[in-house]
């Protein structure tokens, strides 16, 4: 008997001493050390002023403390986040931000009417490889940064995919570059006249190689994700304009070209250029 009840006792003993260690236990998980600790970033933003944040890798997640900020991703571009506050001297709040590599950026917002930064870039202190201070294009893996360097090249490399000229004009389609399920299309235009030359629009488009007579021509535009060099519009008389125009990564079916024209605003100086399916394939990759 006496050693039930011993038993009995160690267990109910037992039993007693398990939330207890239970709790201690917990406790410990709780505890909160440096090691634990995710950075906090201060963050200052005000109604008159919208402050941009660049991350490094792509935005998904996105959660404010409170309705006193205002926050969306900038239009047209994954990785940055454009910050404002609703209305003025909001009490303090705070923000999270998860981004695509894993992440997890955490900022204390507080109002203040000058804001001194405007634009913070958290991939500075990122490694070399980050994109630091680029816009990452919604519709393209490749950041804008890198999408100016690989024009670069493209425009270097030389070489000749297609070439027209008529009324003092001249254009030259560079070979085709690719990276990264993208293609670079560098555009050389001469003005060989002593008349500026106003570039209208440059239009890309996949047609028929023969068309039927009596026969609708069937022609698919394509529109450009990016153009390098793009706001440039106007040749001098004699000059000279290099643009390379940027696309999602596509083919052209054997019995199709694709087609480039480059129209004058306002007069009739237009040129167009043939390519086939096999100067896309023989396209240059970059470094």
């Amino acid at each position: 008997m006496k050693t039930t009840l011993f038993a009995t006792s160690a267990l109910l003993l037992g039993l007693a001493a398990a939330p207890a260690r239970a709790q201690t236990s917990a406790a410990r998980m709780l505890q909160y050390s440096e090691a634990n600790k995710l950075p906090t970033y201060p963050l200052y933003i005000s109604d008159q002023k919208t402050t941009h944040l660049v991350f490094p890798f792509p935005v998904t997640y996105v959660d404010l403390g409170s309705s006193g900020l205002i926050a969306a991703k900038a239009t047209g571009a994954e990785n940055i986040v454009r910050v404002k506050a609703a209305s003025a001297g909001f009490p303090e709040s705070n923000m999270t931000v998860l981004t695509s590599d894993g992440k997890l950026y955490s900022f204390v917002v507080n109002y203040q009417h000058d804001p001194k930064v405007l634009s913070l870039d958290l991939g500075a202190a990122g490694s070399a490889s980050s994109a630091q201070g680029e816009a990452i294009l919604s519709n393209s893996p490749i950041p804008q940064g890198n999408l100016d360097a690989y024009s670069r090249q493209a425009l270097a490399a030389g070489g000749t995919s297609a070439s027209e000229s008529a009324n003092q004009l001249s254009v030259r389609a560079g070979n085709v570059g690719y990276k990264q399920e993208t293609l670079f299309f560098p555009l050389h235009v001469a003005n060989k006249s002593n008349v500026t030359y106003d570039v209208d629009f440059v239009k890309f488009y996949i047609q028929d190689k023969q068309v039927a007579k009596r026969t609708a021509e069937q022609a698919l535009e394509i529109t450009p994700i990016y153009v390098f060099n793009g706001g440039l519009k106007k040749i001098d008389a004699k000059g000279q304009l290099q643009q390379v125009y940027i696309f999602k990564k596509f083919t052209i079916p054997e019995q199709k070209q694709l087609i480039i024209e480059v129209y004058e605003k306002g007069g009739g100086r237009n040129v167009k250029l043939k390519l086939t399916n096999a100067d896309l394939l023989k396209a240059r990759t970059f470094n």
